[in-house]
């Protein structure tokens, strides 16, 4: 085991077990104060421990594992859980985050830290409160399904969910987008959007922030940007004098005054010959050449497969509540679940480089396998108490993490594939195997 892993795992038990993130995270003062069969930790551990399976037999295996009591049943989970504020696990997961930053050495690209951020809309469970709280979408058969807008915050190059934000149906990926970069912490940072984040006014709030950016932008954006994709040029640099009307108003909404900015244009060319513009506030050109954006664009897929891990892997749409409560809970621990599985890959995938290293390929986790491997063998971690015995699972755990990895072939591109949606999860039809 690893000093991150060692840190964050002392962290994680110190912090959950101490009284004064209890009185910060429950719902009142009134809550978690006399002895009950499921404490404030035990709580917090259950709902971390990727609860997909119908909820009274994950609750009868729990606390046959990892508790004296013999039961606990699917209404004293449900009333228990309406004392625990979502925030807990919010906390829990920067107080990671923050560690990691601060103690760790870090991959960066040219001394930034590479973010990226993106939108995808989830499927909730239908109830009265939460089409009420979250919203909802109607096919042309009037039919309603719940749903809700989330966005992420990831580091690509590090694999690290910085935070997360769920919010109404209706809610814009933009409005989220601000919420994240208010929360980053102050670091030199690097954002990769796609073509939905390409509004100058976006861009120029970036520059507020303090963070550097790429941006693939619309063929249909200001005049400067449709002349550069019809001409011969392969970099340029413009000054942005004036913001469009719809520009402006995003900016006065938010109390900011506008002043001009520069903004470099740049080319690339895809492998189908399709020609892409990307936006940059990396105005010089010697230090960072045109050439290196393809590749650095292209990172960006990581928070795409991000979500697909969430979505597929993680199940994050398979919520186990009716209330708006359940569904903030089940996703924020969803978020603090995926950062603690990245700890032991990312140990894995390094030994894994060591004992592959004459293959021809490099090899990574498989990150279906290692959530399977996880569920469990995590929490059996969290609660052991003898050091050496806790590391000898951690390991055990790890060696589960590099059972049939996936080669890392580079060069490979999929198209993406739309699918028409159906309702994937239900909460009475939880599996019990």
């Amino acid at each position: 085991m690893k000093k991150e892993a060692k840190k964050i795992l002392k962290l994680f038990k110190k912090i959950i077990n101490s009284q004064q993130f209890l009185e910060e995270h429950r719902i009142s003062k009134n809550c978690f104060i006399r002895k009950r069969k499921l404490p404030f930790p035990i709580l917090i551990l259950f709902m971390l421990n990727l609860v997909k399976k119908s909820l009274q037999k994950e609750l009868t295996e729990f606390f046959s594992s990892f508790s004296n009591e013999k039961n606990i049943t699917n209404s004293a989970f449900c009333q228990s859980r309406m004392n625990l504020n979502y925030t807990a696990f919010i906390e829990l997961n920067d107080l990671m985050i923050e560690s990691f930053y601060q103690n760790s050495e870090y991959k960066t690209w040219e001394d930034f830290r590479l973010l990226a951020i993106d939108g995808s809309r989830l499927q909730l469970p239908i109830s009265k409160e939460i089409v009420e709280f979250f919203g909802y979408a109607k096919n042309n058969h009037a039919t309603i399904t719940s749903m809700a807008q989330a966005s992420c915050c990831f580091d690509l190059l590090n694999k690290k969910l910085l935070n997360s934000e769920i919010n109404h149906y209706e809610t814009s990926e933009y409005d989220l987008a601000l919420e994240h970069l208010d929360k980053i912490n102050p670091l030199n940072d690097l954002l990769i959007y796609d073509r939905g984040y390409s509004g100058i006014w976006f861009m120029f709030y970036n520059l507020l922030k303090q963070k550097d950016f790429v941006v693939r932008m619309q063929k249909n954006s200001i005049p400067e940007v449709r002349n550069f994709f019809i001409s011969n040029e392969k970099s340029k640099t413009i000054e942005i004098k004036k913001l469009s009307i719809k520009s402006d108003e995003h900016l006065k909404r938010l109390k900011i005054d506008f002043s001009p900015f520069k903004i470099r244009l740049i080319k690339v060319v895809l492998e189908n010959g399709e020609i892409e513009v990307l936006a940059t506030s990396l105005i010089n050109e010697k230090k960072y050449p045109n050439k290196v954006f393809k590749d650095l664009y292209f990172l960006r897929w990581g928070i795409e497969t991000e979500f697909d891990h969430l979505k597929n892997h993680l199940m994050i749409e398979d919520f186990t509540g009716l209330s708006s409560l359940s569904v903030l809970q089940d996703f924020y621990s969803t978020q603090l679940a995926t950062n603690l599985q990245r700890v032991i890959i990312k140990e894995a995938e390094e030994e894994l480089q060591k004992e592959k290293k004459n293959t021809k390929y490099n090899y990574k986790v498989n990150k279906n396998l290692a959530t399977g491997f996880m569920k469990d063998r995590l929490i059996e971690i969290i609660f052991t108490k003898n050091n050496k015995e806790q590391e000898r699972k951690y390991d055990k755990l790890k060696d589960l993490f590099k059972i049939n990895p996936t080669p890392i072939r580079k060069g490979r591109s999929f198209p993406r594939v739309y699918h028409k949606t159906r309702k994937k999860f239900y909460i009475k039809k939880k599996r019990a195997i």
